[in-house]
């Protein structure tokens, strides 16, 4: 692991889907603060991916939304630009999947911070699913589908919407590993609502002072269909992604795909009666991230509705 005289101190844990791209744009501008230009390193959670590019290293004059960082000294160099007098941070959703991370998390820096936000399960779901769609990484005619089809063991390009969105087991583990102090629970449903409180609540956990933005622009929910969907899914094959992978950058090629294919916002819909359905088949586990977060969940997601209508 990291050598022991390096520390990051805090992580952004996830969940995926749940406005840590907006997170991310805030605490990468705040002056107190250093992320790296790799949004998500995935360092400690060891993540895989079906996309060999997740895997190559990152050049320091590009920006990457995600990586595979496998290498201590690579996930250390990432940090290398930060000023003495800046806190560093590592924000990767997938940190919320694998219930070893906490530990993990904990022996390089065992008084670290973790921030956590938390979606509406099914919402969060049905994002990723959306997201997956609009890239290629999933096919199906719909989300019912796509939830039945068989599952994907990789983070990047992978299938597992329902089970990312089980919170509950590596919530424990953060919990058992760190005292409450250091752990900031935001739920997206609010905190997408107030961003100002919010960051400034941020950076009052982080021990910073607030720096208001001038604007912070809304991505956390920004998935797109593209017209001529067949012909960008071919140009999204592992050949075809290498190659402009090797000649582009990420900010370079999501405007040639706007200009080519014409993005605009996914029609699709997440049924309610499905989303009831899924959301009623995990009550137990929601009072228990309740519970455990002092959140009122069962609230804002919905919940004590369903437990009302039975």
């Amino acid at each position: 692991m990291v050598g022991q005289e390096f520390k990051v101190d805090f992580f952004v844990v996830g969940a995926a889907r749940s406005g840590t791209t907006t997170l991310y744009q805030y605490l990468s501008k705040h002056p107190d603060i250093y992320v790296p230009r790799v949004k998500e390193l995935n360092y400690f959670s060891k993540v895989s991916s079906s996309q060999p590019q997740d895997y190559a290293l990152p050049k320091p004059e590009q920006e990457y939304h995600t990586k595979i960082i496998q290498s201590p000294e690579v996930y250390r160099a990432l940090f290398s630009q930060a000023k003495p007098s800046q806190i560093k941070g590592d924000i990767s959703p997938s940190y919320l999947w694998h219930e070893e991370t906490a530990a993990a998390i904990k022996a390089h820096n065992p008084k670290a911070k973790i921030v956590i936000s938390l979606r509406h399960p099914v919402e969060r779901a049905f994002s990723h699913y959306l997201m997956a769609k609009s890239v290629g990484y999933d096919q199906s005619k719909n989300f019912q589908q796509a939830i039945h089809a068989p599952l994907s063991g990789h983070w990047g390009g992978g299938n597992r919407y329902m089970e990312w969105s089980d919170y509950i087991g590596p919530l424990k583990a953060y919990y058992a590993a760190f005292p409450k102090a250091q752990i900031h629970v935001m739920i997206f449903e609010q905190w997408v609502q107030g961003q100002e409180k919010a960051f400034a609540d941020l950076a009052e956990f982080l021990s910073v002072d607030h720096y208001k933005l001038e604007r912070a622009t809304d991505q956390h929910n920004q998935t797109l269909a593209y017209k001529h969907q067949g012909t960008l899914n071919a140009l999204r094959t592992p050949w075809a992604r290498t190659l402009f992978h090797s000649i582009m950058g990420e900010s370079s090629r999501d405007r040639v795909k706007a200009f080519l294919f014409g993005g605009r916002p996914s029609e699709e819909k997440l049924p309610e009666q499905l989303s009831a359905q899924l959301l009623g088949q995990n009550i137990e586990s929601l009072r228990q991230i309740e519970e455990l977060t002092q959140k009122p969940v069962l609230d804002l997601w919905g919940v004590n509705k369903i437990i009302a209508q039975k």
